[in-house]
């Protein structure tokens, strides 16, 4: 899920010797203001989690966004290596924060902010009937077109739920859409065809035909849902929604709970639904309480189960970073961490780690890894180890001309105690420095 750039608490940061903000999440790039800039910080494979690189926009092993006031330059390879310079001060700001800090002029909203709605809000864009309009909160849906000469035309304006159409929302309803009207997306035919054009993600390929735009916008109390057509002869429609009753129907149940009276509730809202378990939990022999929960968010489900193990006068055992796996997946790391139990190992060497001409070097035996390791010329290398498929570390690092050995592995429960891992070691000592003599080649499971 994206953020809105203006609505985000960020973390200060300097990149590159330059003040910036940090985020986890995702920046909505519509809601970037005039003049600032969005950058996405890419993982590893390794540990996708730790920013490497910075670039436009990042897919995979996405590790958080930067905005910043300044461009960043980015090579021709399409990304910049960090190379150490993301600092991070110990402050938490917003935008508005970060700009009295650094005296810089807040950027005005100078208009109404819209963004390409998501696949699953196809159907807001369309009328559903009586009852699920009410259930929505739809107010109404206005129609417009663009004539011969490409100028904004009204046609015409159904209530949907009368009683909602009060005189603030009719007020609001005619600031915005004479704000579009003005210097947005509804100036006129080529300005629709520039805001479409430019906001591919917007197009609704299956749904109605496939030159049609899907925008959201929305106000403090309102949703605004915009199905454009950026071409002449044909009707363009803004359907208008109870933000508040809006969010309530739609957003996703994320737990149940039920009692032995046959009363069962369902919450949308995570605070609220792990508040209510903390609450009942403790009358559950005699209300016959039961919960149930519904969310992968790892968050909720750690909140909960430490709420069960507090009950016994116990801490949770399970780290929240835990939480994202699968039980199979949860299994499969405790596993790697027994000693007593078989376990396979991949070596593996990285050339070029982390540019563009990075590669993969896969070994049967540590002793085959050493070799190519040693052998390759480039100046960013990595040896590395995956255990039983679930875990991966380093083990040797070459970096800006300088080798050595990354003991990290030692604080990892999954080599920590790992007698093979000890052998590899002492072998990484002589090896990398050349003086590792030949012996005979152990394959996975060994060395």
């Amino acid at each position: 899920m994206s953020v809105n750039a203006r609505e985000e608490e960020y973390e200060y940061v300097e990149l590159f010797g330059k003040p910036a903000l940090f985020t986890n999440s995702r920046i909505d790039r519509d809601t970037v203001p005039e003049g600032w800039y969005a950058y996405d910080l890419r993982g590893s494979d390794y540990d996708p989690g730790e920013p490497v690189t910075v670039e436009s926009k990042v897919g995979v092993n996405h590790a958080g966004t930067i905005l910043i006031h300044e461009p960043v330059t980015i090579p021709k390879e399409g990304f910049r290596k960090l190379k150490g310079r993301l600092d991070f001060l110990g402050e938490h700001l917003t935008l508005e924060d970060f700009c009295d800090e650094r005296g810089l002029i807040y950027p005005d909203l100078n208009q109404y902010q819209m963004c390409a709605a998501s696949e699953d809000e196809g159907a807001l864009f369309f009328s559903q009937g009586a009852e699920k309009d009410a259930e929505l909160g739809c107010i109404g849906h206005f129609r417009f077109y663009f004539d011969q000469s490409g100028r904004f035309t009204v046609s015409s304006w159904d209530d949907h739920q009368p009683e909602l159409k009060t005189q603030a929302f009719k007020d609001e309803f005619d600031d915005v859409v004479n704000a579009l009207r003005e210097n947005g997306v509804l100036k006129d035919l080529p300005a629709a065809r520039s805001f479409c054009y430019g906001h591919e993600s917007a197009r609704m390929a299956d749904r109605y035909r496939p030159d049609t735009y899907a925008f959201k916008l929305e106000t403090d109390a309102h949703t605004y849902c915009m199905r454009l057509f950026p071409n002449g002869g044909d009707y363009s429609y803004i359907y208008a929604y109870d933000k508040a009753q809006l969010q309530q129907a739609t957003a996703p149940i994320i737990g149940k709970v039920s009692f032995a009276s046959g009363e069962t509730l369902a919450y949308t809202d995570p605070a609220i639904f792990v508040q209510v378990i903390k609450d009942e939990l403790p009358y559950r022999p005699t209300s016959g309480f039961q919960y149930e929960v519904l969310t992968d968010d790892p968050q909720v489900r750690k909140a909960v189960d430490d709420i069960l193990y507090d009950m016994f006068g116990e801490e949770n055992p399970r780290q929240l970073s835990e939480y994202g796996l699968t039980e199979k997946g949860y299994k499969a790391l405790l596993d790697a961490e027994n000693p007593n139990l078989p376990h396979t190992y991949d070596w593996f060497v990285m050339e070029n780690f982390c540019c563009k001409d990075e590669k993969r070097h896969g070994f049967s035996s540590l002793t085959d890894a050493i070799d190519h390791f040693n052998a390759l010329k480039c100046t960013e290398k990595r040896l590395c180890v995956t255990k039983d498929d679930v875990s991966t570390i380093y083990l040797a690092i070459a970096h800006d001309g300088e080798t050595y050995l990354d003991e990290g592995w030692r604080e990892n429960p999954r080599f920590a105690t790992d007698r093979t891992m000890d052998e590899a070691a002492a072998r990484l000592q002589l090896g990398i420095a050349g003086l590792e003599p030949s012996g005979p080649t152990m394959n996975l499971g060994g060395m």
